[in-house]
């Protein structure tokens, strides 16, 4: 008894440890209808399949490797649960929350929206595992069976629950976005669709790989082991995204998000970096590395500034008092505070780090091929020039009116990157037809000039110099809310105010 009773005691020590929001949901979800009904669905289907597999593979079941089909059918089953029905759930738990109107009962108390996100997200992986569990003896029998193979089973396996928490994830970051009716319905129909998409994917991808995989392979390992490193930056990613949307408006909501971004460009280019030196296959290939990650670095960059550049240039005292005591040390976390000049010298600081690390590559090519460093430069020149443009409008539309968002700049952003597309093919509209190839009126528009940049054409020396020059400009228009931003990261935390003057009245009080 006194063993029982110390085990009791230990489960009673982890269950006041543990996170009280797991606990919350995994009971919640436990006792409630759409769980069991999953659940028992899972199981009617799996056993179906057995039992109509058998009757229907006849003798094959002795001399034929039917075991691989039996398990496919119950992997999609797990699959579908995994992938669609438990990340659409952790969907709802949030959302709920808000249209219940309990969210702001969690809010007043100790738990941290930290604490709120990750035991939701716990609760998820608690179920994935009982849906694991319950499928378990099935594809224990179909190992009795031939044409099982244990090694393509567990990478399935393990995949489908990476995916389970990566979708999981995402969900939950959606959830704590849309924040109005409108959005909540429309985001609602994206999700399903898009979990829906996603096993559809993953089961198409896995099955037509599935049997081809050489597990000895180097190459194998290398991709499988940068996949496990995008999903984790992503799953970071989306837990800070959904934590700073949880997070009161006067705190620091983009520090976290903006460290995550930049490591993930690290990491990127890291790769790349220990693929030249260490893989067998691509380490002669470093224009192809190059061109790999290059368009992925800017579109990283294009999306994290388009978000980036459009916060209002504001530090709550919130912020600024729990700013490190060194000067120093602000001086070098400035880019990382909130605001959108600080934003954007975070932007230009991330694509000159890329673009530098990525001509530094260049230099042990050997085929000498120049289009790559101009379609470099010229890729970051139009990222600094239209969000530097857009940096400076958001700033002016926020001192027109204190009902202007950053959602609406953002918008402002897209509109304007449509219109400079657009712009260069209006003549065409009104009868100009004897037009052909690239011409320097159409620099506003990325993709012909790029792509008359990287054919080496003849006017991209004057392409590059005018990005350049653009580039320049808008950095200029953003110079002095740049340094307001960096002086009022320096400065600190606001003095407090003096405590006021005893006067005779006060004192006569007192005494």
């Amino acid at each position: 008894m006194s063993a029982v009773a110390s085990s009791l005691q230990w489960f009673a020590r982890v269950g006041d440890i543990a996170n009280p929001i797991l606990v919350k949901e995994t009971r919640q979800a436990l006792k409630s209808r759409q769980f069991v009904i999953t659940f028992m669905l899972m199981l009617l289907a799996c056993w179906l399949t057995s039992v109509f597999g058998l009757m229907l593979a006849g003798n094959a079941i002795e001399f034929g490797a039917v075991g691989t089909r039996f398990f496919s059918f119950y992997f999609y089953i797990l699959a579908f649960a995994a992938v669609v029905v438990i990340p659409f759930n952790a969907y709802r738990s949030l959302l709920s929350e808000r249209e219940q109107a309990t969210y702001e009962l969690l809010s007043i108390t100790c738990l941290s929206p930290r604490q709120i996100v990750s035991g939701k997200l716990l609760s998820a992986l608690v179920q994935v595992f009982i849906f694991y569990s319950a499928i378990t003896p099935f594809i224990a029998f179909t190992s009795l069976l031939q044409g099982f193979d244990i090694v393509d089973v567990t990478f399935m396996l393990v995949a489908a629950l990476i995916a389970s928490v990566m979708a999981a994830s995402a969900a939950l970051m959606i959830s704590a976005v849309a924040q109005q009716r409108l959005w909540q319905a429309l985001s609602s129909l994206a999700v399903l669709f898009g979990l829906v998409s996603l096993f559809s994917m993953m089961i198409g991808i896995l099955e037509e790989v599935r049997g081809d995989l050489d597990f000895q392979d180097v190459e194998f390992w290398w991709g499988t082991a940068m996949i496990l490193l995008a999903a984790t930056s992503y799953f970071l990613l989306f837990q800070q995204i959904a934590v700073a949307q949880l997070t009161f408006a006067s705190d620091n909501r983009s520090t976290g998000i903006r460290v995550i971004c930049a490591g993930q460009v690290v990491l990127l280019w890291a790769c790349m970096f220990s693929l030249q030196l260490f893989s067998p296959s691509a380490a002669g290939n470093v224009d192809d590395l190059v061109m790999f990650a290059m368009p992925l670095s800017a579109v990283h960059c294009t999306v994290v500034g388009l978000f980036c550049v459009t916060e209002e240039d504001y530090l709550s005292r919130r912020v600024r008092r729990n700013l490190p005591k060194s000067r120093l040390f602000r001086l070098l976390l400035a880019p990382l505070l909130p605001g959108g000049s600080r934003g954007f010298l975070y932007l230009l600081l991330l694509v000159v780090a890329y673009s530098a690390f990525a001509l530094l590559m260049l230099t042990w090519s050997t085929s000498g091929y120049g289009w790559i460093e101009n379609t470099i430069l010229a890729t970051a020149c139009y990222i600094i020039f239209y969000l530097g443009i857009g940096t400076a409008m958001s700033r002016w539309l926020f001192a027109l009116s204190t009902d202007v968002r950053p959602a609406h700049s953002r918008v402002f952003i897209v509109l304007l990157f449509a219109a400079g597309c657009i712009a260069p093919f209006l003549p065409f509209l009104f009868g100009m037809r004897n037009i052909y190839g690239y011409r320097l009126w159409m620099i506003s528009n990325p993709i012909p000039t790029l792509d008359h940049i990287a054919g080496n054409g003849t006017n991209t020396a004057a392409a590059i110099q005018i990005l350049a020059i653009g580039s320049l400009l808008a950095t200029a228009l953003n110079l002095r809310s740049m340094q307001r931003g960096l002086a009022e990261a320096v400065a600190g935390a606001p003095a407090a105010a003096p405590p006021p003057p005893e006067t005779p009245a006060s004192i006569a009080t007192t005494t």
